[in-house]
């Protein structure tokens, strides 16, 4: 099976499609990842956490999440999310690009909330817990728009657009705060975090080294490390590893790929090494994961 035919895998499905840039996405931990790293999309997403609780990060920032909490990733934002003590959580992503709601239109809506809120001119919350005032009503909304899109009813496009819109009514009236202000996150650290990501993003199948990667920022290999590290929160390697391995996790559920051909499509051609790190990862090895996954 060549590259290609494994990342449309990887990425079918994850953020929908030209005529409909809408998705949701169901995950559970740790069955499905213990880590997810560091990564950007275009893509507004709006998590609500089913059950249990993990530890998500936005721009750098950590917040302790719980089951009824709904969290807002805004486009283009750096974020990341773990599990909390190993507890088994389940939580649904709605990801959609912002186009959904805007198209190529300049009308009042774009002008005066969509083209500022892409701009970053307003202060949004990442989390929206039980204790908001407005919270069932947004809750509302986002679990109307999960189960619209599960049940795929006749007209539903029409109706996915209609609570997507009905949410940020309720974001823009009563949760979002207009703000001039500059980001608290420098805008250089950020491009900077996401030009490495990129590179990892497109040269994972292939031996990456640290000089590689800090000349893509023109940083000197020691500082580049340090710089990672800082912001990060893992090594270089760390992060490599555990961008790999998701993919690989995914792999071993989705296709009846061997092995060893999942180790060589992420880049690692040693099968001793790749089964130490997978173990490291998951707690047990890649066959005993494909097989207990599976299986339930």
């Amino acid at each position: 099976m060549q590259r290609d035919e494994l990342m449309s895998l990887k990425e079918t499905g994850q953020k929908g499609d030209f005529l409909l840039p809408y998705v949701v996405n169901k995950t559970i931990m740790p069955d499905y990842y213990t880590t997810f790293p560091m990564h950007w999309h275009d893509e507004m997403e709006i998590v609500y956490v089913e059950d249990g609780e993990y530890i998500e990060s936005v721009d750098f920032a950590e917040y302790h999440v719980k089951k009824g909490d709904i969290v807002l990733v805004n486009p283009s934002v750096l974020h990341s999310f773990r599990a909390y003590e190993n507890k088994r959580t389940m939580f649904r992503s709605v990801i959609f690009n912002m186009n959904l709601l805007t198209g190529n239109s300049t009308d009042a809506c774009s002008i005066k909330y969509f083209i500022p809120f892409a701009e970053k001119s307003y202060i949004c919350p990442v989390v929206i817990s039980s204790d908001h005032p407005r919270y069932e009503s947004i809750r509302q909304k986002v679990r109307n728009m999960i189960s619209v899109y599960d049940e795929k009813g006749e007209c539903f496009e029409i109706r996915l657009k209609a609570e997507v819109y009905g949410l940020f009514y309720e974001l823009f009236r009563h949760v979002f705060v207009c703000d001039k202000g500059d980001s608290v996150i420098k805008d250089v650290t950020t491009k900077n975090i996401k030009a490495i990501i990129d590179y990892i993003n497109e040269n994972y199948m292939n031996s990456i080294t640290i000089d590689e990667l800090a000349d893509t920022v023109n940083l000197s290999k020691h500082y580049f490390m340090r710089f990672f590290k800082k912001y990060m929160g893992m090594t270089c390697i760390e992060y490599i590893n555990d961008y790999r391995l998701n993919i690989a996790s995914n792999l071993l559920l989705t296709t009846r790929v061997q092995i060893t051909e999942v180790a060589a499509s992420i880049g690692i051609t040693n099968l001793s090494y790749f089964n130490r790190i997978f173990k490291k990862k998951f707690h047990m090895t890649p066959k005993e994961y494909r097989f207990s996954v599976t299986h339930r």
